[in-house]
């Protein structure tokens, strides 16, 4: 049972890392003296104490900035060379995520790749303070100095991604023919052009629809376009309309706006409605420790960023 799925999203809010952004004397020492000792020149970022270098420019490449979303392969290290973590070419897709929305942990990743153009590849150090110094549970030493080398890959306009989940949801409702009222009887599909929202009755309730404070409860499974699941609940119940006990998607909310009790529906919802950029942790395989550690909002670990989703659900109250 998942119900932090349901969770409205309205910009993701990670901890900043340490707190402020003064980096240790210690810490700064030991990278310059790791300069020295590998001949390596880099700059210093005054503002966060991380120090950067370049391996491959590419000036006419499209410069990374606030507000666009940054494809990334990366190779996260110790300063002995010894590898925590990468994600390359060979491991499928590049990882994404908004720049300059904190949607990034550890947040050094944020402030570093404003400096680079598609096709560069910068190493970075990071101080504790820019790096893990708030995971508690020792998956990664907090007082790593971290050496993420980036390489970037491509830069997005969000509204450009939130439009490929509409031309997305169209392909998935063509390929399980929800519009062949043979095959899946009751209504065709109803697409809301405004929210990108397509809405698909599966079987048919009564009575009334929604109105402010009724009590509503629902069953519903959530899965990705692919249909591999990411939650399920049994018995959610809030009171329509008053964002009580907590607020919803806006997604989830309005498709269950179309519901009389007792009906079963398809929600296929852009991730404009959804969880818009949730966040990328590299690596990922600390999300779980970073949500334990209130770093993290929970379902970052199973909702990737731009992600359009489908909710089939069923109107108990």
């Amino acid at each position: 049972m998942i119900r932090y799925i349901l969770i409205a999203f309205s910009g993701i809010l990670l901890l900043s890392c340490g707190n402020d952004d003064s980096v240790s004397t210690s810490a700064d020492g030991n990278i310059q003296a790791w300069l020295d000792s590998t001949s390596i020149s880099a700059s210093r970022d005054d503002a966060t104490g991380i120090y950067y270098y370049a391996d491959s420019l590419n000036p006419s490449g499209t410069q990374v900035s606030s507000g666009s979303v940054a494809a990334i392969y990366y190779t996260l290290s110790d300063l002995n060379g010894n590898v925590i973590a990468s994600h390359q070419r060979s491991n499928g897709d590049s990882l994404i995520f908004k720049v300059g929305a904190s949607a990034v942990y550890p947040l050094g990743v944020d402030r570093g790749v404003t400096l680079m153009r598609v096709g560069e590849i910068y190493n970075f150090i990071l101080p504790p303070e820019q790096a893990y110094q708030d995971l508690t549970s020792g998956a990664i030493n907090p007082n790593l100095i971290a050496h993420l080398e980036i390489q970037v890959v491509g830069v997005h306009n969000e509204s450009d991604l939130f439009a490929q989940d509409i031309v997305a949801i169209d392909d998935y409702i063509t390929a399980n023919n929800l519009n062949d009222t043979v095959t899946n009887p009751l209504n065709r599909v109803e697409q809301f052009s405004a929210s990108g929202i397509s809405y698909k009755r599966l079987s048919a309730g009564s009575g009334a629809l929604p109105l402010n404070g009724d009590t509503i409860i629902v069953d519903y499974s959530g899965r990705f376009l692919d249909d591999s699941s990411f939650g399920s609940d049994s018995g959610f119940e809030w009171i329509y309309g008053s964002n009580d006990p907590r607020e919803l998607l806006t997604g989830f909310e309005f498709g269950v706006s179309l519901m009389q009790t007792g009906e079963r529906a398809l929600i296929m919802i852009p991730s404009s409605q959804g969880y818009r950029e949730s966040a990328l942790v590299v690596p990922g395989f600390i999300s779980g420790d970073l949500v334990e550690d209130g770093i993290i909002p929970d379902y970052v670990t199973s909702i990737p960023p731009y992600q359009a989703l489908l909710f089939e659900i069923t109107r108990v109250d």
